[in-house]
């Protein structure tokens, strides 16, 4: 059982019940925001809030609580759990908001590199972070099946949109990319567009090219910046995670410590 507050009063839902994606999933169709804590401390919450509620906006559904109130409901169920390192999740379906915690669960391995697989489907509405989880569920169980981190999603010819838990940058000849449109609007991958001190540019990647890039990883809420360092198993570069990789790993941690600091 999880312990979450719904509409502010703490009640334990069996976890099955709030798997996205699943036959098991006990609330109608919504949208969800899940966010780190670093020393009990969130890490960037407020775009996280404001992507919520401009979605909500966008869809027609009703939060019948303010930015103020889930602020509240968020430091409650965090300074209630035994861990200060957490992953949290905002949950939001009509008549209800679900907010919840678990262990962050970081594996320190990742960032020596992962390996993804490549996997056609997309999401009906890439630009809302909607509970219809299902295709990136399917992606996501692929990569696992294939003992990967990540699934891409591509199209049926081959073009790169974003993981099914994370967005795309990839590094060729000095240079940083990722997709501009028909992805999520990540809160890390936008932190990276804000502050990164490489520049980057708009492109679309095919899966023919991955042979022909210099560096790849994913973002995400959770995990930040993750190398990959193989897809479909082949190497990407020399296989070791690259330069540039490596200085926004750096930096994206001094910008989490700037942020919890504030």
């Amino acid at each position: 059982m999880i312990k979450a507050l719904i509409n502010n009063q703490w009640e334990s839902i069996p976890k099955e019940n709030l798997q996205l994606g699943t036959d098991t999933f006990s609330f109608s169709s919504g949208l969800y925001e899940t966010f780190r804590t670093l020393d009990y401390k969130p890490v960037f919450l407020q775009p996280h809030l404001d992507r919520l509620f401009s979605s909500a906006n966008r869809i027609g559904l009703n939060i019948e609580f303010t930015q103020s109130d889930i602020l509240d409901m968020l430091s409650k169920v965090i300074h209630d759990f035994q861990d200060p390192n957490q992953r949290v999740r905002i949950l939001a379906v009509p008549n209800k908001l679900i907010v919840y915690t678990s262990y962050l669960n970081l594996d320190p391995s990742i960032y020596n590199g992962v390996s993804a697989i490549t996997f056609e489907a997309s999401r009906a509405h890439p630009e809302i972070k909607t509970t219809d989880y299902q295709s990136c569920l399917t992606a996501w169980r692929a990569a696992v099946d294939a003992e990967c981190f990540e699934a891409i999603l591509m199209d049926h010819n081959g073009i790169l949109y974003e993981g099914s838990r994370s967005n795309l940058f990839w590094v060729k000849d000095e240079k940083l990319f990722t997709r501009k449109e028909d992805v999520l609007p990540g809160t890390t991958r936008q932190i990276i567009i804000n502050h990164s001190s490489v520049s980057i540019q708009y492109n679309t990647l095919n899966s023919m090219d991955l042979s022909n890039i210099d560096e790849f990883f994913l973002t995400n809420s959770g995990s930040g910046i993750i190398p990959v360092t193989r897809i479909n198993d082949k190497n990407i570069g020399n296989g070791s995670v690259g330069t540039i990789t490596r200085q926004l790993l750096s930096q994206y941690n001094e910008w989490m410590l700037k942020e919890i600091a504030r």
